[in-house]
C-alpha cells in the first residue's frame, strides 16, 4: 500500500512538472519578428514625426525592429480596419489622436477608441493655437472676435476634423462670426494662410513653428486649458476673460482587442522606457510637447474624458455642418 502511494505521488508530481513545462512553452514569446505601428494619415504630419521618434525609442528597448507605415483614408479608418483586419498577435498597432473620435461622431463608421486594447499614451501636444498672417494687423483674441464679426474672416480647416469642431465651439463660446472654408490638412492650412487665402487657421505650434520663428504668423491664443510652460509668453482665453477652449491633442496607442494582456504590457513597458529615455524626452520637448506615460487603463480614461469634455458636447452643431 506504501509502495502504490509513493507511486500516485510520483505520477501526480511528475504529471505537475509535465503541465508547468507546457504552460511555459505556450507562454507568448514576444516580440520574435519586427512591429509596424500603422499611422493612419499621411506621411508628413505631426503625429507621422511624433510616431516615428517613438518607433526608434520602442525599438531600442523593445529589442526588435519597429516600423512606421502610412495608411491615409477614411478619417483615419482606413488604418484602423488594417489593424482590427491583422492578427491579435501584438506585431501590428495604431497610433492616433482626438480625430479617432470622429467618423463614428458622423455616423461613417462603428470604429472608435474602443474599438481596440488600449496600450500607451507617451506625449500629450498642448500647443495648438489660433494663428493668424502677421499682415492682419491682430495680435489679441478680443481684436479677432471683433474683427469676425465685421470683416467676416475666413476660418481655414478640414471639413470632418476636430479643427472643425474648434471652429463651431468659438462660435458657441466666443461669439466668432468666421467664415469656414474647406482648405485640407496642417500643410494645405499652413501654405493657405501664407497665401492669404485664409485669415485664421487652428494649428499646432510645432508644425508651424518656423513661421511663428520668422515673425510671419502671429499665435492669438492658446487652445487648452492650461499654459504650456514651454510656451509661456502664448495668452490662454481665460486670460481675456473668455472661457478656455482645449484643442490640443493626445498621441494613443491601441492594439487587436484581442492581442493578449501579456503582449500589451510588454510594448506599454517598452513605451513607458522610451518616455523615460532622455533624448526621446529632449526631442519631444524641442516640439514644445509634454512627455507624459499612461499606461493601458489611464490612457483609454484620460482620451475618452478628453472627447466627452471638448468635442462630444457639440456634436449636434458639427452634425448639423455636415
Amino acid at each position: 500500500m506504501l509502495k502504490m502511494k509513493k507511486k500516485w505521488l510520483l505520477a501526480g508530481l511528475i504529471g505537475a512538472l509535465g503541465l508547468a513545462s507546457g504552460m511555459s512553452m505556450a507562454a507568448p514569446s514576444y516580440p520574435t519578428k519586427p512591429i509596424q505601428i500603422v499611422v493612419p494619415v499621411k506621411a508628413g504630419g505631426d503625429t507621422d514625426y511624433n510616431a516615428r521618434v517613438l518607433a526608434t525609442y520602442v525599438e531600442k528597448y523593445i529589442g526588435k525592429p519597429v516600423v512606421v507605415i502610412n495608411v491615409d483614408g477614411g478619417a483615419t479608418v482606413s488604418g484602423m480596419k488594417q489593424v482590427l483586419d491583422a492578427a491579435p498577435d501584438g506585431y501590428r498597432a495604431i497610433v492616433n489622436g482626438t480625430d479617432i473620435f470622429v467618423p463614428k461622431m458622423m455616423g461613417r463608421t462603428d470604429i472608435s477608441l474602443d474599438s481596440f486594447k488600449s496600450v500607451a499614451i507617451p506625449v500629450l501636444d498642448n500647443s495648438t493655437v489660433l494663428a493668424v498672417n502677421k499682415e492682419l494687423g491682430i495680435s489679441k483674441l478680443p481684436d479677432l472676435i471683433e474683427a469676425s464679426k465685421k470683416k467676416k474672416l475666413e476660418y481655414g480647416m478640414k471639413i470632418g476634423a476636430t479643427n472643425q469642431i474648434c471652429g463651431i465651439a468659438m462660435g458657441i463660446e466666443w461669439g466668432t462670426q468666421f467664415k469656414n472654408v474647406d482648405v485640407g490638412n496642417n500643410a494645405a492650412k499652413m501654405t493657405a494662410l501664407l497665401a492669404h487665402q485664409t485669415d485664421v487657421i487652428n494649428i499646432n505650434y510645432s508644425v508651424a513653428k518656423d513661421y511663428f520663428k520668422k515673425g510671419e504668423f502671429v499665435p492669438v491664443v492658446l487652445l487648452g486649458r492650461e499654459k504650456n510652460p514651454l510656451l509661456s509668453e502664448i495668452p490662454l482665453a481665460s486670460d481675456y476673460g473668455l472661457k478656455n477652449l482645449d484643442f490640443g491633442k493626445f498621441f494613443w496607442i491601441g492594439m487587436h482587442p484581442d492581442t493578449p494582456d501579456e503582449i500589451i504590457d510588454i510594448f506599454s513597458a517598452a513605451v513607458k522606457k522610451a518616455t523615460e529615455d532622455p533624448e526621446y524626452r529632449a526631442k519631444m520637448e524641442a516640439n514644445f510637447l509634454t512627455v507624459r506615460y499612461m499606461g493601458p487603463k489611464e490612457a483609454k480614461d484620460y482620451a475618452i474624458k478628453l472627447y466627452e469634455d471638448t468635442m462630444l458636447v457639440y456634436k449636434d452643431a458639427f452634425l448639423g455642418q455636415q
